[in-house]
């Protein structure tokens, strides 16, 4: 089944499988991951302005399209890095390359806003642009949807859509909309597939295109999950890897696969897909109904997915503390339980006794409050927010 590409609605084919300089890669210099990407035969690259390394991926493009990706120089000598047969090539045409931005808010607007994008990836155009959440739209989706229009109209943006959209948020959009989204790229996984099933329905009723980020929540972030037994079947018969499975999934659902890694053997694993056949019907159903379990308890399992969200800047910072204090929480239980255990072999405890008991009853109440707040406010603002790779 090879991997090729999705006819969208105003008539352009994406490609099916995109490498993401979000996720692991946001704030931080892309260039070598984005680079390798290319080199392996990734030809969908999706960045956006909130990831804050447009600049580096831009550079990894321009020597792919010079032709000199495939090189590293050593002195005054180009050598040849590898044996792929793409590269050493005099250079690489534009229309084979596929690349998506999206709009982070910024105070000048959508059009603007791209086109500084534009001067960071030092291209022309963008294949793909995309509104990156809701929430940056601030009560403005008119003149925002129309500064898209008009990066469309001006053929700076090939295509325009959106990310993290749910079905009513979309639907305000094609109301108004002269250029209806031809995307939108949401979080979907197995355990978000049946919240999901509205604003899927919506989609395909209208056209849109689905771009799928985070498909393999279930084997990295719950790997003892329901999801990962479902998959062992497909695994076996077509020898394929879990993330294999899990993006076949993706694509049996009609969607767009975006994922990022910095291993260059997952580069060839994931390009290895197309090489594979489909999913049954029925693998499909299973790895369904492995995902149908409450979202509570995939919440309690780690907090689900949307811990990467670039306009959350902060989650990450939440996220270590929550875990410093679950390891005092920890610690302050051993002590309690130690000192419970000293006082029940002799009625009477020294000073320090009481006192180390004492401290260690207020510090694990403390540190138990704090633990709920931080939780409570990562979940919340996450939630309100939406993930985004």
């Amino acid at each position: 089944m090879p991997i090729g590409t999705t006819k969208l609605r105003d008539g352009r084919c994406i490609p099916n499988l995109a490498f993401g300089s979000g996720s692991a890669l946001r704030g931080k210099d892309a260039y070598e991951s984005v680079a390798a990407a290319l080199r392996t035969g990734f030809r969908h690259i999706d960045t956006a302005q909130l990831y804050h390394n447009e600049d580096s991926v831009g550079m990894a493009i321009k020597e792919w399209l010079d032709g000199d990706l495939g090189y590293e120089s050593r002195g005054s000598e180009k050598h040849a890095i590898g044996n792929s047969p793409t590269f050493g090539l005099p250079s690489n045409k534009r229309e084979d390359l596929w690349v998506t931005t999206k709009y982070g808010g910024g105070d000048q607007g959508p059009y603007e806003e791209l086109k500084n994008s534009l001067k960071r990836l030092q291209l022309e155009y963008v294949d793909l642009y995309l509104i990156h959440n809701p929430k940056l739209i601030h009560g403005n989706l008119e003149d925002i949807w129309r500064g898209m229009e008009q990066a469309k109209n001006d053929g700076i943006a090939k295509s325009i859509g959106v990310s993290n959209f749910d079905a009513k948020q979309l639907s305000d959009i094609v109301k108004i909309a002269k250029e209806v989204p031809v995307i939108n790229q949401i979080n979907l996984h197995p355990y978000l597939y049946q919240s999901s099933l509205d604003l899927l329905k919506f989609c395909n009723e209208n056209r849109i295109v689905v771009e799928a980020y985070g498909s393999l929540y279930p084997i990295t972030q719950y790997p003892d999950g329901p999801v990962t037994a479902a998959l062992i079947e497909p695994q076996h018969r077509l020898i394929a890897t879990a993330a294999q499975v899990l993006f076949l999934w993706v694509r049996a659902k009609g969607a767009v696969i975006v994922t990022t890694t910095n291993r260059s053997e997952r580069l060839v694993e994931y390009l290895a897909l197309g090489k594979l056949g489909p999913l049954y019907q029925a693998e499909v159903n299973a790895i369904d109904a492995a995902g149908a379990i409450p979202s509570s308890d995939i919440e309690s399992n780690g907090w689900l997915v949307i811990m990467t969200d670039p306009t959350i800047p902060h989650i990450h910072h939440i996220l270590k503390y929550r875990r410093f204090i679950s390891c005092i929480l920890i610690l302050q239980a051993t002590a309690l339980t130690y000192f419970v255990y000293v006082r029940s072999l002799r009625r009477a405890s020294s000073n320090w006794e009481t006192m180390v008991c004492a401290s260690s009853v207020t510090i694990f109440f403390i540190a138990s409050i704090l633990l709920t707040l931080i939780r409570r406010r990562a979940t919340a603002r996450v939630v309100g927010a939406g993930a985004n790779v």
